[in-house]
């Protein structure tokens, strides 16, 4: 049961910030919604923020690890394309799974904090990847920035849009655009 509280307080707070910006919505809103006591929700979290940053954290967790394969396995990647076709496709069916949240943050009431956090991410394993690995791009850091650009906008439209493409049609857009770049 103590599992299923939290999930059930986590999801409680992922439908709450598709209605409600975050700064908005209180503990004991919360607690109704999920129909908890304000105690069970203490059991697990300091407060509405400690609840955010769990959730968060779990995510950023996850990309992290799917960054850091990408960047252990790039020398394969560029000989094949399809391993980076499979990693786009990785990260768009986990944002699909996990659409109100990512929605929520950057679209709804977009919390920047929690944007650039991810973007943060990204562009510290790009620039691993850039720096590890040969290349022919001169102006490492614009690239970078570039590309996260990119790829940011088109999962942000794709939210916005209600993921009507499937994670496969993502993953192909992303993948001819990168192929684009690394031809010129």
């Amino acid at each position: 049961m103590k599992r299923q509280a939290k999930i059930e307080i986590q999801n409680a707070l992922v439908d709450l910030m598709a209605e409600y910006p975050f700064q908005e919505i209180s503990t004991k809103m919360i607690c109704a919604y999920c129909n908890i006591n304000r105690s069970t929700f203490y059991d697990y979290y300091k407060d509405k923020f400690d609840l955010l940053d769990t959730i968060n954290s779990k995510h950023k967790e996850k990309f992290q690890f799917l960054l850091s394969a990408l960047h252990h396995n790039f020398e394969n990647i560029k000989q094949d394309k399809l391993k980076l076709y499979k990693f786009f496709i990785i990260i768009a069916k986990y944002i699909k799974r996990n659409e109100q949240f990512f929605k929520d943050i950057l679209v709804t009431y977009p919390m920047k904090t929690l944007f650039i956090d991810y973007i943060n991410l990204a562009r510290d394993y790009y620039q691993q990847i850039m720096n590890d690995y040969s290349t022919t791009v001169t102006n490492k850091q614009l690239y970078v920035t570039y590309i996260i650009g990119g790829q940011a906008g088109v999962f942000i439209n794709w939210l916005s849009n209600g993921c009507n493409e499937s994670p496969e049609e993502v993953a192909d857009i992303l993948l001819a655009n990168t192929i684009k770049l690394q031809s010129q």
